[in-house]
Parts: structure tokens; C-alpha cells; sequence
């Protein structure tokens, strides 16, 4: 995996890591109403970051559907490189069994 790969993710994870901790803490203070009635305040804020993570989100898929493009690119052209050979390889055997297979220079013996 490449090194922005890993960086990418790594900002994803910590992305997913921080609503997880987000969650819990608000999970805790359920009791309490002014910190509720402040969330609810803020609740433009939370709809940025849920839109950051689905960037984050649609970055991740367009990223794994070009490497898929490219490896299937590279396969395919791989694929043609060796049926190349192999047609090349052919052409080389048949030359050989043509050079291999001379008439003897005697006709036939009848009786």
C-alpha cells in the first residue's frame, strides 16, 4: 500500500475514532439538559463534520475503483504481452520442425 494510502487512512480511522469518542460523551451526559440544549445549538457544526466524512468516505471508493482500473489495465496488458510470446514461441517451433523435416534425397525402392 502506498504511503498516502496509509495517511489517508489514517485520517479516516481518526476521523471514525473521534465520533466514536464524540458519541460516548454525549451518550454520558444524556442526564444533563444544558449540555443537551448547547449540542442542539450546534447542531449546524455536526452536519459539516458528517458531510467531511462522507468526503472522506467517497475519496475512499474513487480511490479503490482506480487502482481496481489500473491492476485490471495491468493484467490485461500483461495477458496480451504473453499471448504475444506465445505466438512468437509457435512461429519458432514451426520454423524448427520445418528445418528438421527434410525429404531423403533416394526415391522410394519398388519392387
Amino acid at each position: 500500500m502506498s504511503k498516502s494510502r496509509i495517511i489517508f487512512y489514517c485520517i479516516f480511522a481518526a476521523y471514525h475514532a473521534s465520533l466514536c469518542l464524540f458519541s460516548i460523551y454525549v451518550y454520558t451526559q444524556r442526564d444533563n439538559v444544558q449540555f443537551l440544549l448547547d449540542l442542539r445549538n450546534r447542531i449546524p457544526t455536526l452536519m459539516y463534520l458528517s458531510f467531511i466524512g462522507l468526503i472522506l468516505l467517497g475519496i475512499s471508493i474513487v480511490w479503490s475503483w482506480s487502482v481496481a482500473l489500473a491492476h485490471r489495465k495491468e493484467k490485461d496488458h500483461l495477458n496480451h504481452e504473453i499471448n504475444i510470446l506465445k505466438a512468437k514461441l509457435f512461429d519458432i517451433q514451426e520454423e524448427q520442425r520445418k528445418a528438421d523435416y527434410r525429404p531423403s534425397p533416394e526415391p522410394p525402392k519398388t519392387q
